[in-house]
């Protein structure tokens, strides 16, 4: 089935400029000629080839809860998890909010993502107005940002390099179901064009605003409405020239993160129990016990993720904030930094996954056992934050105080 797009008007959702779209075939796509923006992209078999994808993803994230996770041998003592059984675990322990965390980035809404788009693209391939499907897919797209099967899949490749050392693990086929999940996951969300999918239920709701004469356009899918209209007809979000205070909501939001921060870091994230002896640690004493053990990479890659990457989106985040006041640069490259900054924020999330996984497969009493330590639920806070900071901020109040800039002649 060939899905052409029409020509049509619309603007950047990050730089606000109003885009003449030329009529794309599959496999073709536009890009907004001021920031570089992917304003839509059409896939080639566009509806059986997501519907195909989200059916596998769903096939193997069934898989990954039907095995176990990992399994762990210590001095003839076995214990093997599963990722439900992680969850438990963290629940045992009065981690309630870590558990939740853990359930809802990895399982619920991912499945919720997939079943709402298989609905979706399921009634558009029928040529179809199915009830709610409008809701579905800004549920689908809302997903997107939160779904981290595949910073739990590094979560799991670093707890089997830090119990290496102290016990024989392995790993479980509910491992290579999650890999395989991840990995259909992903290429489901790359082919899902929040463009694309709202101008074709556009198509088939007969309830879709057909104005030749528009006001304006949808800052948030582009659609055309009329004069005194408030929300969109084919989103439904609210016709807005920016979005309502953006600066104040992203500033609270990220000093909340940076306070949240400070006890991540100070405090211990793990407690580890051996032999009877207490062992508490934080990330960079964990850090510096990886690169101890001689595991530089992954060393590396905690250090990062935990360490530096919140540090670089905090300045990032300050640096946006005060380019939307007051225009200092190109403002084209801050909106390759918020890209950059949206894209990184959630594989800081690795930290609290490697302690639900150790947490839930080390407990063997007096042998050796591992516990949440305080500092887990700060950093896990933390991340969530940064992330609705980068959410609520928009970018284009820095292309707005760079027009508004004086410029010498």
């Amino acid at each position: 089935m060939t899905q052409a797009l029409p020509a049509h008007s619309t603007r950047c959702p990050q730089c606000d400029l109003e885009v003449a779209l030329p009529s794309l075939a599959e496999g073709q796509k536009a890009d907004c000629p001021r920031c570089g923006e992917t304003l839509c992209a059409l896939p080639v078999r566009v509806y059986d080839s997501v519907i195909a994808w989200a059916l596998c993803a769903l096939f193997f994230l069934v898989l990954s809860l039907s095995f176990p996770l990992m399994a762990l041998n210590v001095e003839g003592v076995h214990q093997q998890i599963t990722l439900l059984g992680s969850a438990d675990a963290l629940l045992k322990e009065d981690f309630t909010l870590l558990s939740d965390v853990l359930v809802l980035a990895v399982l619920l809404i991912p499945a919720l993502f997939l079943t709402a788009t298989l609905y979706v693209y399921g009634g558009l391939r029928r040529d179809r107005y199915l009830i709610g499907m409008r809701s579905a897919a800004q549920v689908a797209l809302a997903c997107r940002p939160w779904m981290m099967a595949d910073v739990f899949l590094l979560a799991i490749l670093v707890s089997v390099i830090k119990l290496a050392s102290l016990a024989d693990v392995s790993l479980g086929k509910a491992f290579w179901a999650m890999l395989l999940f991840a990995l259909a996951l992903t290429r489901t969300v790359s082919l899902v064009n929040g463009h694309w999918l709202l101008m074709a239920l556009a198509r088939v709701d007969a309830r879709t605003l057909n104005a030749e004469d528009a006001h304006g356009f949808c800052p948030h899918c582009g659609a055309p409405h009329l004069a005194g209209q408030r929300r969109c007809t084919r989103c439904y979000s609210t016709l807005a020239r920016r979005r309502a205070h953006s600066v104040q909501l992203t500033l609270a939001f990220l000093v909340t993160a940076i306070v949240l921060y400070v006890p991540a870091n100070l405090y211990p994230i793990m407690v580890t129990e051996y032999l009877g002896r207490s062992d508490p640690s934080t990330i960079l004493q964990g850090v510096l016990l990886l690169w101890q053990l001689g595991s530089y990479p992954v060393a590396l890659v905690i250090l990062i993720a935990s360490v530096l990457i919140p540090i670089a989106k905090f300045l990032a985040l300050i640096l946006l904030l005060v380019a939307s006041q007051h225009p200092f640069h190109d403002a084209r490259r801050h909106t390759q930094l918020y890209r950059v900054v949206e894209f990184i924020g959630r594989w800081s999330m690795v930290d609290v996954f490697v302690v639900s996984l150790m947490v839930a497969l080390v407990q063997m009493g007096q042998l050796m056992s591992i516990y949440p330590g305080i500092a887990a639920l700060s950093f896990a806070g933390m991340v969530v934050f940064t992330m609705l900071a980068a959410m609520c901020f928009d970018v284009r109040l820095v292309w707005d105080a760079e027009l508004e800039r004086p410029r010498n002649d």
